[in-house]
């Protein structure tokens, strides 16, 4: 039976009750889901969905301290801080001890994925800042993944059934997306796109669109002149690099490129200069049913395609269909990875 592994994120946030009702039903194949974080946590969790919606979960919760202990019939929780009293913990605060269990539940699933005793890797949302409680650095997940696989031309992509969209920038203010926005990164994130479509997707000769960063994509200078400074020469490096794998068309304008998804698929994935040129029409289309892949790594890692909700967090509330999906998504990328070595 193979394994999935599933981190817990940060236990103050709606992680652990999406994992548990995102569990409920068996996934697809001979799969076992094992829970990264706390056996604790998750069964504070299943009590307060029953209490707050009558919601029951449909197999004991169990922890256990090795993967060779987990068994089908049962939520497997591994324990990644056996000795921490979560005792008290609630939601929607920031807690030292939920920074402990996240990352120590990411970094045990690296260790397990590396060792190939896991198949992929789909992660519960965490909070960044928890990390200053510990005096740990502030980092996200995929800095954590990238570092562990020395993986330096990672890529965040986050995709749905229609749209999926590559950042070239990330967690970058809009004013500064400018200054970063050199050759050389998005050279980077065009080629690993493209390796990824055909090793995660099997794509054999992937269509990628590339935005412009500028509205109409600068109009020709008179609103910025980084598409004929920056992204058109790219292009054209790429398209004789990636010939034949590879057919690259842009920069268009965001606006109307986007615009053309809403019915079909004309290209297997756009690369956007910055975080919300592609999150915002990829969740309008998707929210829910849409999921975030770490390219570039040697595993298959993907997540939810939002945050903790500390608003929301312990009222019963929060929607697991997005943890469904990456977990699901995540299965198929492996095996498709799988099936390309």
């Amino acid at each position: 039976m193979k394994i999935i592994g599933l981190t817990m994120g940060d236990a103050c946030g709606i992680g652990p009750e999406i994992i548990l009702q995102a569990c409920q039903r068996p996934l697809d194949g001979d799969i076992l889901p094992v829970v990264y974080g706390s056996a604790a946590v998750l069964e504070r969790d299943a009590a307060m969905l029953a209490s707050k919606k009558g919601w029951e979960c449909g197999e004991e919760i169990v922890a256990i301290d090795s993967l060779a202990a987990a068994k089908p019939g049962q939520l497997n929780v591994l324990e990644v801080e056996p000795e921490l009293d979560v005792s008290g913990m609630g939601w929607g605060e920031q807690d030292a001890r939920a920074a402990r269990l996240q990352l120590s539940a990411l970094e045990r699933a690296i260790e397990d994925a590396r060792a190939k005793d896991i198949v992929a890797i789909t992660t519960a949302p965490w909070t960044k800042e928890l990390f200053s409680l510990i005096d740990a650095p502030t980092v996200g997940h995929t800095e954590v993944l990238a570092n562990a696989f020395d993986a330096p031309h990672h890529v965040m992509m986050l995709a749905g059934d229609r749209l999926r969209v590559a950042l070239t920038t990330v967690h970058v203010p809009v004013r500064r997306v400018s200054e970063v926005l050199t050759a050389a990164r998005l050279e980077d994130t065009i080629r690993t796109t493209c390796h990824e479509l055909r090793r995660l997707y099997g794509v054999d000769v992937a269509r990628i669109a590339v935005c412009g960063l500028n509205p109409h994509a600068g109009e020709h200078g008179v609103m910025g002149t980084e598409e004929d400074d920056v992204i058109r020469p790219v292009i054209e490096t790429m398209r004789s690099e990636l010939s034949g794998v590879c057919e690259l068309a842009g920069p268009f304008p965001s606006d109307t490129l986007f615009a053309k998804f809403r019915e079909a698929q004309p290209f297997d994935a756009v690369v956007c200069m910055y975080h919300d040129q592609g999150l915002i029409p990829l969740k309008l289309l998707h929210f829910g049913k849409s999921a975030n892949i770490t390219l570039g790594l040697p595993i298959v890692r993907t997540s939810v395609d939002h945050g903790t909700a500390y608003d929301i967090a312990g009222q019963g509330v929060a929607r697991h269909e997005s943890m469904r999906y990456a977990m699901e998504l995540a299965l198929e990328l492996a095996a498709r990875a799988a099936q390309s070595h």
